[in-house]
């Protein structure tokens, strides 16, 4: 079966890499012609303002663009409208950028232009290079429009693709553009405690029109039963569980690290910063804990801080990232993924959340629905005098919950799939 994929393309959130990558294989290994598409449009786009800031990066050495300003950094798909409204993300109508594609040295340029550090290159190997994915990017309608024709299935992946403070309503991941395409979504995700008012009528308009729907959160479950009219709505498990630890461990031998690690470090991976001073203060508290005084953290949409006087580690990309994770002796996280890839490599952690509780957009629902589905809600931290944290996970039990919603999520996929 031809299948057309949508979710967000592979960037340096590595968890976004990691569950694009799953449900592809996934989907390949069940034997299916998968085809990626993207348009590169998942979040608010760049004003004319930083698009010269970028032209300027491009175009200048970078000496010099150090010397007449500081490094700009841009917004990340990741980071939140201040205010209560989401923003509407338009789908791109690139015709002169089409037309730029075809030419020989557009893939050098592309290449400069989205990728111009050493983790970003990684990510490009990881995306274009490896095999893993075939990949189609949109530029104008007649784009959506043959991918339409050419589909004997859409399928939505995973992440937060429906969550509208997460880069923006999308439409792409609504598949507005898909006419009368059979459709269904694999554990996508809306993350919030209630669909914003502003998005709500256009958000029931385009799901009404998919004939299967599983969701990763049981909060989404009851959002769009609710919406919807359903009572048919499935939870299922993030497509990274979907994959055994042996075949990730065979991911992640791939890295490659350009520093000897030590015997035992603390691995730390924080998607986001506003509650910076509370992952220094957990990270210490472990440091404490375990005696362990070695700490690494990855770096993630150009956050520049090395938690517990450790070591930031720039330059890694998806392959690095499930390698330091398997071989931590301990973990800090504020990453759904991460909780997810320490869970299925039987790890120790503690983990933060992102949000406070009563902000716009917060994410927290997706944690607390992961920690508690799991009974380890212990493992989240809230203070330096609450220890909870340190219970060690009993895995005996924990397991079984785990492989059970595996077993039942796969089945689910490839009825949706053959059931449309």
């Amino acid at each position: 079966m031809k299948i057309k994929l949508v979710t967000f393309a592979p960037h340096p959130n590595f968890g976004t890499c990691l569950q694009s990558y799953a449900l592809n294989y996934i989907l390949n290994k069940m034997g299916h012609d998968v085809e990626f598409i993207y348009n590169r449009q998942e979040n608010k786009p760049l004003s004319f303002k930083s698009n010269v800031k970028k032209l300027i990066k491009f175009f200048l050495p970078k000496n010099l663009v150090f010397r007449l300003k500081k490094r700009y950094i841009k917004s990340q798909s990741n980071q939140y409208t201040t205010n209560s409204a989401p923003y509407i993300i338009k789908l791109p109508n690139h015709f002169i950028l089409k037309l730029f594609s075809k030419l020989p040295c557009y893939r050098f340029f592309a290449k400069k232009w989205y990728y111009d550090n050493i983790q970003k290159r990684k990510v490009y190997k990881f995306t274009f290079l490896d095999g893993n994915f075939k990949m189609k990017r949109l530029f104008v309608k007649s784009d959506y429009n043959s991918v339409v024709e050419d589909a004997d299935l859409f399928i939505t992946g995973s992440d937060q693709i429906w969550n509208p403070y997460c880069g923006g309503y999308n439409p792409m991941m609504f598949l507005e553009f898909a006419k009368g395409a059979k459709r269904v979504a694999y554990s996508s995700s809306i993350s919030q405690p209630t669909i914003p008012i502003e998005v709500k009528d256009r958000m029931k308009k385009a799901l009404s029109k998919f004939i299967h729907i599983a969701v990763r959160e049981q909060k989404s479950v009851e959002l769009l039963n609710q919406l919807l009219d359903r009572t048919d709505v499935k939870l299922v498990v993030d497509p990274t569980y979907l994959l055994s630890a042996d075949e990730w461990e065979k991911f992640g031998n791939r890295a490659v690290i350009e520093f000897p690690l030590p015997e035992k470090y603390i691995f730390c991976y924080f998607v986001g910063d506003k509650r910076k001073d509370v992952y220094e203060e957990m990270v210490q508290q472990v440091k404490l804990y375990t005696g362990i005084n070695k700490v690494i953290t990855l770096e993630c949409y150009n956050r520049k801080y090395a938690y517990g006087n450790g070591r930031l580690y720039k330059d890694a990309g998806p392959y690095e990232w499930v390698y330091l994770l398997q071989h931590a002796s301990y973990i800090c996280m504020d990453s759904f993924h991460a909780t997810v890839f320490a869970l299925k490599f039987q790890k120790e952690f503690v983990h933060a959340m992102k949000n406070e509780e009563n902000e716009i957009g917060s994410q927290n629902t997706r944690m607390h629905d992961i920690l508690n589905r799991y009974n380890i809600a212990y493992k989240n931290y809230n203070n330096a005098t609450d220890t909870k944290w340190q219970q060690i996970i009993d895995y005996k039990k924990v397991n079984p919950i785990i492989n059970a919603e595996i077993e039942d999520s796969m089945k689910f996929l490839k009825y949706e799939i053959e059931n449309n």
